[in-house]
């Protein structure tokens, strides 16, 4: 009987724990995977996804996690995007400060909370990921800023319908109906036609908003056609090998009356218009659309435009498909159009920290990406290609 007690006694002490971390916030997490990516450094990785379109990585579910990884993710293939919650393992300290100083700001400070810095109290990262497909308990993605090894911790869908802000218009009830109803008047029959009206105005109103999101679609792909060919030639300025047109050309960015843009942030404010910040003093309540900070929609960090040496165009041609053999190949890449979209796209938004942008003019700039070690400079405006190696040899 006593050795009963006993038992039941450790087994309440080897609960208690983990229910009260679970209420106070405290949690044991685990890694579900780790990212195989493109990017094998944080030198030269995107700062946010939509930055290169063309990054690729996969994920595969532990069997640590789950015994049948592949049940995990049933259906998940019917989503198109999902969000991927990882840990910035390479922060290179535990410590974080209350006002951090992001690249987008170019030295002035904010708070830690008001952006996506990764020296944060809990090193969380979030990325939303186009999802290419699934197989067996293994996600393939594109559009990622994840590097070589990071560790996973959740995986959720992305439902435009709940994850992108919309505005919303409260309804109002007539005087005429309130009136009715405070007289106690018989509103049997004439409830019912008052009633049978307004629904008659909103679907009314709800087929005119359709009809006007079905004019703005078709508005965006417009926009994308008249710019792609302007965009191509602006971003690879300077440069013999042309430019797949297949390749994503939405995050290359281009001047227009003297104002730099970029296609998929027009496409953005085509379809869900979002205010560049409130003025001082304006109700937060009456605005109906999401809002953000001037400076992340105009930043003072310019695009840069990307060009390549002649000697470094001939060492990009030396790569192959990875189906292909001889000489190096790529793991990710499918063509060497697309490797070199995907280089000017990471190029263009400026990769280089804060202090290295100002202090550290007249160093050359490396990465990697896929397979390939890129040696660059940095000059007014631009940002030159001076050098592809294979990274086995850099």
């Amino acid at each position: 009987m006593d050795n009963k007690k006993c038992e039941t006694c450790q087994e309440k002490k080897d609960t208690e724990p983990t229910m009260f971390s679970l209420e106070t916030g405290h949690l044991l997490t685990k890694p579900i995977g780790y990212i195989e990516s493109c990017f094998a450094e944080k030198n030269g990785t995107p700062r946010q996804p939509s930055v290169c379109s063309l990054s690729r990585g996969c994920l595969k579910i532990s069997k640590g996690v789950f015994n049948n990884p592949e049940h995990s993710v049933i259906d998940l293939q019917q989503f198109s995007h999902v969000w991927i919650l990882f840990v910035f393992h390479k922060n290179g300290r535990l410590s974080c400060k209350a006002k951090v100083q992001p690249p987008r700001l170019n030295g002035a400070k904010t708070g830690v909370f008001s952006t996506r810095s990764p020296h944060r109290p809990n090193a969380v990262g979030l990325t939303l990921a186009k999802l290419d497909k699934v197989e067996g308990g293994t996600l393939y993605l594109s559009g990622i800023d994840m590097i070589q090894g990071t560790p996973v911790i959740d995986i959720k869908p992305y439902i435009a319908e709940y994850d992108s802000p919309r505005s919303t218009h409260s309804f109002v009830e007539p005087e005429e109906n309130k009136r009715q109803h405070e007289g106690n008047c018989d509103t049997s029959g004439n409830g019912q036609e008052t009633s049978s009206k307004q629904f008659n105005i909103i679907c009314h109103s709800v087929e005119n908003k359709v009809e006007d999101k079905a004019e703005i679609s078709s508005s965006h792909s417009n926009v994308l056609d008249d710019h792609k060919e302007k965009v191509a030639l602006e971003t690879t300025e300077g440069s013999s090998l042309p430019v797949k047109e297949s390749c994503s050309l939405q995050e290359y960015s281009s001047r227009q009356e003297g104002k730099e843009f970029n296609i998929l942030d027009q496409r953005t404010e085509l379809t869900n218009p979002v205010n560049t910040g409130i003025k001082d003093g304006e109700d937060r309540a009456s605005t109906c659309d999401s809002f953000v900070p001037n400076w992340v929609t105009e930043s003072p960090v310019p695009k840069l435009k990307v060009r390549f040496t002649p000697h470094a165009e001939m060492e990009l041609k030396q790569f192959q498909a990875k189906f292909d053999s001889g000489g190096p190949s790529f793991q990710y890449f499918q063509s060497i159009e697309e490797a070199k979209c995907a280089i000017s796209t990471v190029l263009s938004a400026d990769p280089r920290s804060v202090y290295r942008r100002n202090r550290c003019l007249d160093r050359l700039f490396y990465f990697s990406l896929d397979t390939m070690h890129m040696t660059c400079w940095f000059g007014d405006g631009f940002a030159e290609v001076v050098r592809i190696q294979p990274v086995s040899q850099a």
